[in-house]
């Protein structure tokens, strides 16, 4: 599903050269931001962060005051550091993944759950995991994705990191790699519709995840989980 600000999440800039470049910003940027979250950054690395994007664009105003609280590295002056580390982190499209923010991929592990049930309640007594991909050492976010019982995965990209924000952006997303995966499994559309016998397909409406059938003009078969 696509979402704007969420499918193309990445910590690493365009202006920082080769492979390697990108591995070890990405790193700092993940090191950085837990530590920002946590209250307490590095002064060593919140310089050097500040030093990169100044070498870029040497009129940033976050970038300049961040540099500044880490050369003075006073205790005081930890709360704005992680204020600005972290404004900084936002505006330059740092987005968080499974490893920064956890609670991530256990929102998107309750949505599997919801899943899951309603496979079962559908007469599919087999359920899926959610696993993640691995990121090949090079520190990029990674996105999760269905597996079914027996090995079969979506053809999509998965489910990206900022799914697990929003529970109703969880369950959508995670339903739709799912049900990818499962008609891969079965060589079968799933699930039905009841009334008009169409495979129904996970949207977001009325403020709710659900499962959506184009029969009839459109309507909504059940909420996700709830079949």
């Amino acid at each position: 599903m696509h979402r704007p600000g969420l499918h193309e999440g990445s910590s690493l800039v365009l202006h920082h050269g080769g492979v390697d470049d990108y591995a070890d910003f990405g790193r700092l940027c993940s090191a950085v931001y837990v530590a920002a979250r946590a209250g307490a950054v590095d002064c060593t690395a919140a310089f050097d962060l500040a030093a990169s994007w100044l070498e870029d664009d040497p009129q940033d105003p976050d970038a300049t005051e961040l540099a500044t609280l880490s050369l003075d590295c006073a205790r005081a002056g930890q709360p704005r550091m992680a204020e600005v580390a972290l404004r900084l982190l936002a505006a330059h499209d740092f987005r968080p993944g499974f490893a920064e923010e956890p609670g991530l991929l256990a929102r998107l592990e309750e949505a599997m759950d919801m899943v899951n049930r309603d496979l079962a309640a559908t007469g599919v007594h087999r359920r899926c995991r959610l696993r993640v991909h691995d990121d090949d050492g090079l520190n990029w976010p990674v996105n999760a994705y269905v597996e079914t019982w027996d090995g079969y995965r979506g053809t999509a990209q998965g489910v990206y990191p900022g799914s697990g924000a929003n529970p109703v952006w969880a369950l959508v997303d995670v339903a739709e790699d799912g049900q990818d995966a499962v008609m891969h499994s079965l060589w079968a559309a799933w699930p039905l519709c009841p009334v008009h016998g169409l495979g129904a397909h996970a949207r977001e409406h009325e403020g709710a995840a659900v499962w959506w059938c184009a029969g009839g003009g459109g309507h909504a078969v059940t909420p996700v989980g709830e079949w």
